[in-house]
């Protein structure tokens, strides 16, 4: 019976696009006494998954069901041209500075932020070798 639970509770919340750390940082945030970090099996016994189901419903603006409502945003894909390039760049200048990247970037159409997270991994890749 509880295994049944956990499913159709996993199932609603896929439905909601509720990740389970979401959920474990909203129950997280009720401040529950002597409640840290929550297991799934431990969410499963709270009724926090009707009232997000019923806010949505509602249509109401409940933020701090969500966490701020913030969504974890995608991973982001380099073409295989593009990586060649920041891969020259790289060999130059593994510590190119803002304004450096800042063209890059436009260069190969890619925002600015990954170029630089590109650029720190890679350092931290070289290290690592």
């Amino acid at each position: 019976e509880l295994e049944a639970f956990a499913e159709r509770f996993k199932q609603r919340r896929i439905k909601l696009g509720v990740t389970q750390a979401d959920v474990g940082s909203a129950l997280a945030n009720l401040k529950i006494p002597g409640v840290g970090s929550l297991s799934q099996s431990t969410i499963c016994r709270f009724a926090w998954l009707e009232e997000a189901e019923g806010a949505q419903r509602e249509k109401m603006n409940k933020p701090e069901l969500f966490n701020g409502g913030e969504k974890k945003r995608k991973r982001t894909s380099i073409a295989a041209p593009e990586k060649r390039s920041l891969e020259a760049y790289f060999a130059v200048q593994p510590r190119p500075s803002s304004e450096k990247i800042a063209a890059i970037a436009e260069k190969l159409d890619l925002k600015k932020n990954v170029v630089r997270v590109w650029f720190c991994n890679q350092r931290q890749k070289q290290k690592r070798m």
